[in-house]
């Protein structure tokens, strides 16, 4: 995975050199990772039944532009936004609120520590907060996690976290070269921290938040999925106390235990935050009688 993020960026600052559009660059790198991603799958699975479709292929798919189109949309918004703000805060203060002077490459673990952040409060909050959980529960609902999956999340998560992620950034006046490398990490580290493929970080799932540690994130047992809430990085958990990883032992089922009603069909899962209480009873009523 480093490697193959180390490429991404590589080809896009090559690109950006040789004055290759942002808006060419960034589905490019992220398209060949996903080929990648999912050929790998296939090579190297980490569970094989995990490559096989389980009624989840389609709604799968579905979110794949349904996120794209959000992003899309959300990013102009943000880096516009954060923009103007971020023109008038450098008025007031009479300075830049980003050291654009720095090489490209200095700027990016500064942009990586702050997304991060801000990237860490609003995953927790989604697990922490009844309201917000109800919206977070569609990425949960997976019950084997692939490459495809990745972008398996209510439209108005995506929102809600676009808002609070990228405009603190947007906000600071960071660039769009910039902003770019960062969505293309982004893509890279989530498609492999979803990725069926049996590969081996050591000291470094200290540092990214990829499939070994994230995998314990989607754990059916919510006292382990309640962890590991870096979307890229993992350095906020170990500060804030919620890395966990368990060495002696796999991940078991995921999904959400007493949820089993859950639905397994795009539009539902899009209705099922509004249908909460309905989908709690279904699954209270579904569930065996205790023994004795």
């Amino acid at each position: 995975m480093p490697a193959t993020l180390a490429a991404a960026l590589g080809v896009a600052l090559l690109a950006f050199a040789n004055g290759v559009a942002v808006s060419v660059v960034l589905p490019a790198v992220v398209l060949a990772s996903m080929v990648l991603v999912a050929c790998l799958e296939r090579v190297l699975p980490y569970r094989p039944d995990w490559n096989r479709a389980r009624g989840d292929l389609l709604a799968d798919a579905l979110y794949l532009p349904t996120t794209g189109a959000v992003a899309g949309l959300m990013r102009p918004l943000v880096a516009t936004l954060g923009v103007g703000l971020g023109g008038l805060l450098s008025a007031r203060f009479g300075a830049s609120l980003w050291p654009h002077d720095w090489p490209l490459l200095a700027q990016l673990p500064l942009a990586w520590a702050a997304v991060e952040l801000f990237a860490y409060w609003p995953h927790r909050w989604l697990h922490e907060l009844p309201w917000l959980w109800r919206f977070h529960a569609t990425h949960h609902s997976a019950e084997r996690l692939y490459w495809l999956n990745a972008t398996r999340a209510h439209p108005l998560e995506h929102v809600f976290r676009s808002c609070v992620g990228m405009l603190p950034l947007a906000l600071a006046g960071a660039g769009a070269e910039l902003l770019a490398l960062q969505a293309i990490t982004d893509a890279v580290v989530g498609l492999f921290q979803h990725a069926n493929v049996d590969f081996r970080l050591g000291p470094l799932n200290y540092v990214f938040s990829a499939a070994p540690v994230h995998r314990w994130h989607h754990s059916r047992d919510r006292a382990e999925a309640d962890h590991n809430y870096g979307d890229t990085f993992i350095f906020w958990d170990l500060a804030f106390g919620t890395y966990y990883r368990p060495r002696a032992r796999e991940v078991g089922a995921l999904g959400i235990a007493q949820l089993d009603a859950y639905p397994k069909r795009y539009l539902a899962q899009l209705a099922a935050p509004f249908h909460w209480r309905r989908i709690e009873r279904e699954s209270l009523a579904a569930e065996p009688p205790p023994n004795g």
